[in-house]
């Protein structure tokens, strides 16, 4: 439980100790990032650090990491490694020749990226354009550690760019099997056993379970493809040791969902997906699983909470009980284009807090970023008429214990972290140039 910091002992004799006692909890809370502060005010953080600029910027950005005391920012043309405490570029990486980074992934506990390269940069005149070679680098150095070939991609694919890095593992799609490798050593590990008549997609590791998406059976193969037209999608998890299938599950329960339907892993463990039927967010739900596959209610885009977009599909975090997602108000007023913020049960499929538009636990403004960790929900937040801020919410009843202003150049955010005590923002799809990858913030 997150340790709370609300109650304060009151009295003259020990007011002294009271604030002393108070100081300390407040730099422990802060620095090990286990809890917030409550009526802390709105003060303004101010920047520790700021990376340079890119001279120029692409919106190419595969993705940015923390591991240990790396940052690492993944575009289609480098990788580049961070000091997290100065900010100091450390090192790096880029793919021989004009070839380009498709894909990036990472298994920060082990400070091991996992990139996905084309073969362009290939030494003969045949130019290859296919994204079949993935690549381990150590996160601590820049260090390429290991190859290993993909699966060619043949239309009709399912799912492109099925690769994904953790518990040890790097887990590639080669020849319509899902096989692990060591993350560090690229030495094979395991073959997935998969259910019969299914063909793999995306994956996804966490430290406790592997999950994929899988196309499963369907009788309208006049083609003779590998999936059929009719196949439904499927998710299914494996053990991360060994690859053994632990269980497997259709997506929409009675309501068959088709495998081309857009889909999106929000967690591995527990097994959270989004998936649309038409593939913008119109119509589909939230699916969860328990540990034995077993599904949960589902959460459906829209309800009385209001209408989960498209863009905001994948903002969504989970933890072991919960789903924080940022809907639209159903009040929605012609100039209002806020997401506000609400918990839901992964058990039952219905809001814990903040599911009616008179519960709005960010004061009117727009969230657009999450972060869930030691127990705290951390949220990035914008106002056309106020500052981007900082919030700390306890995740079990939505309760803000923290409010901090960030200053006004913060720019577009893609994502968060939390560093020795500090915020630090990362970007890295931004289409303006002079895009800085990261900025961290601490208070003042």
């Amino acid at each position: 439980m997150t340790t709370r910091v609300n109650d304060m002992p009151s009295g003259r004799r020990s007011a002294r100790r009271t604030l002393a006692t108070a100081a300390a909890l407040i730099a422990l809370c802060w620095l090990t990032t286990g809890c917030g502060l409550l009526g802390s005010g709105n003060e303004t953080m101010s920047v520790v650090w700021d990376t340079p600029a890119d001279r120029k910027a692409e919106p190419h950005g595969m993705g940015a990491w923390l591991s240990g005391d790396t940052l690492v920012r993944s575009r289609f043309d480098a990788v580049t490694g961070f000091d997290a405490a100065t900010g100091e570029r450390s090192w790096e990486y880029v793919p021989p020749g004009r070839s380009s980074v498709c894909h990036a992934t990472a298994d920060t506990a082990r400070s091991v990226l996992v990139l996905v390269r084309d073969g362009d940069g290939a030494a003969s005149g045949v130019k290859d354009k296919s994204c079949t070679t993935a690549v381990g680098i150590d996160m601590k150095d820049g260090r390429e550690l290991w190859q290993a070939p993909l699966s060619e991609p043949e239309p009709p694919r399912f799912q492109d760019y099925s690769v994904s890095a953790g518990a040890g593992v790097a887990v590639l799609l080669q020849q319509d099997e899902l096989r692990a490798v060591d993350v560090r050593t690229g030495k094979p590990r395991w073959k997935a056993a998969l259910p019969k008549g299914c063909v793999p997609g995306r994956t996804a590791a966490a430290e406790r379970q592997v999950a994929a998406f899988l196309a499963c059976g369907g009788e309208d193969d006049l083609w003779e493809e590998k999936v059929a037209e009719d196949a439904e999608l499927h998710t299914a998890a494996f053990d991360p040791a060994t690859g053994a299938l632990r269980w497997s599950a259709p997506l929409g329960g009675r309501r068959a969902i088709g495998y081309d339907a857009f889909a999106s892993f929000v967690s591995a463990y527990p097994v959270v997906v989004a998936a649309s039927e038409s593939g913008d967010g119109e119509r589909g739900s939230y699916f969860s699983f328990g540990r034995d596959g077993r599904p949960n209610p589902p959460i459906d885009f829209s309800g009385p909470y209001g209408k989960i977009g498209y863009h905001s599909l994948t903002m969504a975090a989970a933890d072991d009980r919960r789903l924080y997602a940022m809907p639209e108000p159903p009040t929605k007023r012609s100039r209002d284009s806020r997401y506000h913020l609400t918990a839901f049960d992964l058990a039952t499929g219905a809001p814990v807090w903040g599911g009616t538009p008179d519960d709005d636990r960010l004061d009117g403004d727009s969230g657009y970023r999450l972060l869930v960790q030691d127990g705290t929900l951390t949220v990035l937040t914008s106002h056309r008429k106020n500052p981007s801020r900082v919030r700390v919410l306890d995740p079990a009843t939505g309760e803000q214990r923290e409010i901090r202003d960030l200053p006004d150049d913060v720019d577009s955010v893609d994502k968060i972290f939390a560093y020795k005590g500090r915020l630090v923002v990362a970007r890295y799809a931004a289409y303006e140039t002079g895009s800085r990858p990261f900025t961290a913030y601490e208070r003042r």
